[in-house]
């Protein structure tokens, strides 16, 4: 006869990870425990636990660990509301801002006509003619001073910029960026300059050789320009989350917390 044990482990753990692990707790302390299964002893640490099993297997220590979970949390509230309180804190009467917004024009160059491609009098016309082109873009600069250097800031400026094509019969008002947003982390200084520059634009001019005749506007101009420039702005401007500089396109700058300008 042949006579057949068979051992009941009656205790099953539940890892973080994934998957259990079913045997018989044979001994535990504050950071681990000893489990044996079927094939072998495991040495397992708490943390690879999930809670429902911790709870299971030594109730004291999960009431320990879940009182200092709630610590934690309390803490980290706290911090958050200290945070909170710091920002509106924040003297702004003592800091200077100073906005401007201007139109960064490049150098007019050469460029390539297509006459090449023409024949005929369309072709000896524009021979006589120059056609030169310059990159421009929108710029701003935001100096802002009197922050304190043990402090962190952000400051976040959102701005549309607004251009016009002139030189045609009909001008077309555009942007060249909608509501785009910057953000710059302040740290470590009392002043700073930012600048910000939008997407480029191109501007032209179509010169005729003198003695031509060819004139492209009117009186005795020989020299037709056309292409998009900076037409206004809408600039806001926030620092650690707080509105302190509004400007729309056609209305006065707004100055906001009492901050200096």
């Amino acid at each position: 006869m042949i006579l057949m044990i068979s051992v009941s482990f009656g205790t099953t753990v539940y890892l973080k990870k994934g998957g259990t692990v079913e045997g018989e707790v044979i001994s535990k302390d504050d950071e681990k425990f000893v489990i044996k299964t079927a094939e072998e002893e495991k040495t397992l640490k708490w943390r690879q636990l999930k809670n429902k099993s911790i709870e299971e297997i030594n109730p004291v220590l999960y009431e320990t660990l879940k009182k200092q979970a709630i610590e934690r949390q309390k803490n980290k509230k706290e911090v958050g509301k200290s945070q909170k309180i710091n920002k509106k804190e924040i003297d702004f009467s003592r800091i200077h801002l100073g906005v401007e917004t201007t139109e960064k024009r490049g150098t007019f160059k050469k460029v390539d006509n297509g006459i090449d491609e023409l024949r005929g009098k369309e072709k000896r016309k524009l021979k006589h003619q120059t056609l030169t082109k310059r990159d421009c873009n929108g710029k701003i600069v935001i100096k802002i001073s009197g922050l304190e250097p043990n402090e962190k800031y952000t400051l976040k400026t959102v701005y549309s910029h607004y251009i016009i094509s002139y030189g045609d019969k009909n001008p077309k008002q555009d942007v060249t960026q909608n509501n785009i947003s910057n953000v710059s982390s302040l740290y470590g200084k009392r002043n700073y300059e930012i600048i910000i520059n939008t997407s480029k634009y191109s501007q032209y001019k179509n010169k005729i050789k003198s003695g031509h005749g060819y004139h492209f506007t009117s009186g005795n101009r020989k020299m037709h320009e056309y292409g998009k420039k900076a037409k206004g702005w809408d600039v806001s401007i926030w620092l650690n989350d707080v509105l302190i500089y509004e400007h729309k396109k056609g209305k006065d700058k707004v100055f906001y917390k009492n901050i200096l300008h």
